[in-house]
């Protein structure tokens, strides 16, 4: 099978030609990993640059990438939405405005995803979280419920790229398994969860050791 041409590898070589080859390694590998869609993988890659505040080049590389295989700029969009609670709504912005220069009338139109259902913030969940605080359990409900419920994105979709903000974040306690489990009710498997993680480890490898780890007692609890 012929290797994927990665986007803007032609600048990373005129940088650095060791880094390069490294790079297009790491990146070939990331996008070659089968248990995902290039869809998923699209999301996954934008939350792991808007954890690292990577919104030049990285950015930029995996949007033109994203476009390649079908995904708009208005998808992409959504996808920073579903993303700000998570980031942080100022790296959300930066992103949007990014994304906001880029001419969408070449993209060709897609195929909305089935429509999403209503996804409620588990009960048990919710309580342990006002019993923290009342106002911040609010806060995160209203959060949860309007970010979780837009069109554009399965909840699928929505949840595999949450728990990359979760590696990268290192929030690996109950927001972790909270995003484990709707990954897992919304149809997702274990092989799909750990290649989330495989493809993140490109943004920091110790922080994804920790998360295999955690994973691992998860699945087993």
């Amino acid at each position: 099978m012929a290797k994927m041409e990665l986007s803007n590898q032609d600048t990373v070589e005129s940088l650095d030609a060791d880094f390069a080859k490294m790079a297009v390694e790491v990146g070939q590998h990331a996008w070659g990993i089968t248990a995902l869609t290039m869809r998923e993988k699209a999301f996954i890659f934008v939350a792991a640059d808007l954890c690292a505040r990577s919104l030049g080049f990285a950015l930029q590389t995996h949007v033109a990438m994203a476009r390649s295989q079908g995904v708009s700029v208005p998808t992409l969009q959504e996808a920073v939405r579903h993303l700000a609670p998570y980031v942080g709504y100022p790296t959300a912005a930066e992103a949007l405005i990014v994304l906001a220069q880029l001419d969408d009338t070449g993209d060709d139109p897609e195929t909305p995803p089935t429509a999403t259902p209503h996804l409620e913030l588990d009960t048990e969940v919710l309580q342990q979280i006002r019993l923290l605080d009342n106002d911040f359990g609010h806060f995160y409900h209203k959060q949860f419920v309007d970010r979780w419920g837009r069109p554009g994105l399965s909840i699928r979709e929505r949840a595999l790229a949450t728990i990359a903000t979760d590696v990268l974040n290192q929030t690996l306690g109950d927001s972790y398994a909270l995003h484990i489990n709707i990954a897992l009710s919304h149809g997702a498997k274990v092989e799909q969860i750990r290649a989330v993680l495989h493809l993140v480890a490109e943004y920091g490898i110790a922080k994804t050791w920790r998360a295999f780890q955690r994973l691992n007692a998860t699945i087993q609890e």
